[in-house]
């Protein structure tokens, strides 16, 4: 009983976590075992995978200033209906160059991969998502060192969710993060700039960070 009692709040607390209200760590450290097949569940990936990311994210840390970074087109998905946006791509690389001396290019062609499919748990989307940028890039082979993958979904002229993408060149998730109402509120315009600028902010942000904060255990970042 007392595992079960201690897996189930375990539960609870990780699903106040997704929801943006309390960091894992600080909440309950000495537990950390408990929520690891709790965030799984979730959609996490596993330990190897996340040890993996977090060698990606360093090395991204230390050369995205001489590094050359290809930004796909945007998906942009408004109430369902989905497109590559090149015009969002081309402010993304416009806040980029503010930011880094990396060099920074727009790709004319867009990842050739699968429409996206309606989801609940957006950590799961997130990390099965990846998995498809990861295998066409496998494929596909674009140039640059780090390539940049990004989409914005909304409806009712508002943003509703963000994930953002880094690879290496081999395919390997150096950064990814999932944004939501949690993070930008419930009234982040879908039309113009401000969802491009949030992902710009939130990446050159997480930059900073250690590397086991933002691929946690949990992998909930």
């Amino acid at each position: 009983m007392k595992t079960k009692s201690r897996l189930f709040a375990g539960y609870l607390l990780l699903t106040v976590c997704l929801s943006g209200g309390l960091g894992l760590t600080s909440a309950w450290a000495g537990a950390e075992i408990f929520l690891y097949p709790v965030a799984r569940a979730f959609g996490s990936p596993s330990e190897s995978e996340l040890a993996r990311c977090r060698v990606a994210f360093k090395q991204l840390q230390a050369g995205l200033e001489k590094s050359r970074v290809v930004v796909m087109p945007v998906l942009f998905a408004d109430a369902g209906r989905g497109q590559w946006r090149s015009d969002l791509a081309a402010v993304e690389m416009r806040e980029l160059a503010t930011r880094t001396s990396a060099k920074i290019e727009v790709s004319l062609v867009e990842p050739k991969v699968a429409a996206p499919p309606r989801f609940h748990n957006q950590l799961r989307y997130l990390w099965k998502r990846s998995t498809v940028y990861r295998d066409w890039i496998k494929a596909a082979h674009p140039s640059g060192d780090y390539v940049l993958v990004t989409e914005i979904f909304g409806g009712g002229g508002k943003v509703g969710a963000i994930q953002i993408y880094l690879f290496d060149s081999s395919g390997q998730v150096a950064y990814c993060r999932l944004l939501n109402s949690h993070q930008f509120g419930p009234n982040l315009p879908l039309v113009g700039e401000g969802a491009v600028k949030l992902i710009v902010n939130t990446f050159f942000d997480n930059l900073k960070w250690d590397a086991k904060k933002l691929f946690s255990p949990y992998g909930v970042g």
